[in-house]
């Protein structure tokens, strides 16, 4: 089995090693292409290939939040999933999660009272106040525009802001909502 090898210029007389009388000459520099080489290239390139190929969470966000936003609404009985979630009646304490698999994935637009609003990076954590008319949420808020941005960081708490959004399930008695998007006339 051979070996191939290519010869280079030797770094400090600038003579071609091959040109040498002896054979164990100082001169004689190999340089190997080898298995490993040839394998540390091809993960390199590969791993490229898939950063490039494989998209961004950030792209998946801005695709969820399009298609909530020309989705068509799903009618929810919110006075009823209001009593569900806020009863503290042990008897009934299956019906969350009936009620769960009833409206998980629903596209909703709600008017909600606000309680705390928590800024991300790139999105807002907001709680609101369950009422009798509808139930408390947890909703991942994605601002479209520096007008949004500036007035979510404005809201405080009592204010009411509209939403549109994906229900995503309940968590402890309360909607999650994710992703929303705040419906405002500017």
């Amino acid at each position: 089995m051979s070996e191939r090898s290519y010869l280079r210029e030797c770094k400090t007389c600038d003579n071609d090693p091959g040109k040498s009388t002896e054979e164990g000459s100082p001169r004689r520099q190999k340089i190997k292409s080898g298995l490993f080489f040839k394998l540390t290239i091809g993960i390199g390139l590969l791993a490229i290939i898939c950063t490039l190929a494989i998209p961004s969470p950030k792209d998946q966000i801005k695709k969820n939040i399009q298609k909530i936003s020309t989705a068509p609404l799903d009618q929810i009985n919110t006075s009823e999933l209001a009593i569900v979630l806020n009863n503290q009646n042990p008897d009934m304490s299956n019906l969350p999660e009936i009620k769960e698999k009833e409206i998980k994935g629903k596209i909703v637009e709600w008017e909600l009272e606000v309680l705390i609003v928590a800024s991300l990076p790139d999105h807002y954590k907001i709680l609101t106040k369950p009422t009798s008319n509808l139930p408390g949420t947890l909703l991942t808020l994605y601002p479209q525009n520096g007008q949004q941005i500036k007035y979510i960081d404005n809201v405080k708490s009592g204010t009411i802001i509209k939403i549109k959004g994906k229900i995503e399930g309940i968590l402890q008695g309360r909607i999650r909502i994710n992703p929303a998007i705040l419906i405002y006339r500017f």
